[in-house]
């Protein structure tokens, strides 16, 4: 009895819950414009990305043959080389810029 209570309340309460089903607007099929530009944080996205000077360019700081090859990746659009976010790629072989 005590089964047939709950599974008949269970059911009502599910019946009585699937009323109240909205949808809610896609936000990609929308036409809003984004009131702040989006930044991507990845080098096929970046500004400078895409020339010859990026093609090849070693990816971590430990693989960086000088400063100026940093800076270049840096440009390029590898952020993690600007682990403090100061501009200076690479402390560690560019110290201070």
């Amino acid at each position: 009895m005590k089964k047939l209570l709950l599974t008949a309340a269970l059911s009502i309460f599910a019946l009585s819950s699937n009323g109240a089903v909205s949808t809610i607007d896609n936000p990609f099929n929308s036409s809003a414009i984004l009131k702040e530009p989006v930044e991507v944080d990845h080098p096929l996205f970046a500004k400078g990305a895409g020339g010859s000077q990026c093609k090849g360019l070693p990816s971590t700081c430990g693989q960086m043959a000088n400063c100026e090859q940093a800076k270049q990746a840096l440009k390029c659009g590898n952020t993690r080389l600007d682990r403090d976010k100061d501009g200076v790629p690479c402390e560690s072989i560019c110290p201070g810029g």
